[in-house]
């Protein structure tokens, strides 16, 4: 049973934390884009820092956009709804039918 005492012991945690300040590193960015203009990669990066601008935007804005896109979206149904019942309710397109039918 000697086997028992020779167990290891775990490894203790060593991570040391590090500050990162997010604001600092967009500012940086900033910068270095407005020092070289011209710079392609630079422009690339502008373009996808923008996108992703775009998609933290306001929740409250983007709920609203939502509601208001989903309450226009039920208004064209119930016209279409209300449209395609007078179409298919007139005597013309009966009458037509008929015709066509023999």
């Amino acid at each position: 049973m000697g086997f028992l005492g020779n167990s290891r012991k775990p490894k203790p945690f060593g991570f040391i934390p590090r500050f990162y300040d997010e604001q600092k590193e967009e500012r940086d960015k900033r910068l270095k884009a407005l020092e070289n203009p011209d710079d392609i990669d630079m422009a690339k990066d502008r373009i996808k820092s923008g996108l992703r601008a775009t998609y933290r935007g306001d929740a409250t804005y983007k709920k609203q956009q939502t509601k208001k896109a989903n309450l226009r979206l039920v208004y064209i149904i119930v016209i279409l709804i209300f449209v395609s019942y007078l179409i298919l309710k007139s005597t013309v397109i009966t009458n037509f039918m008929e015709k066509i039918g023999g």
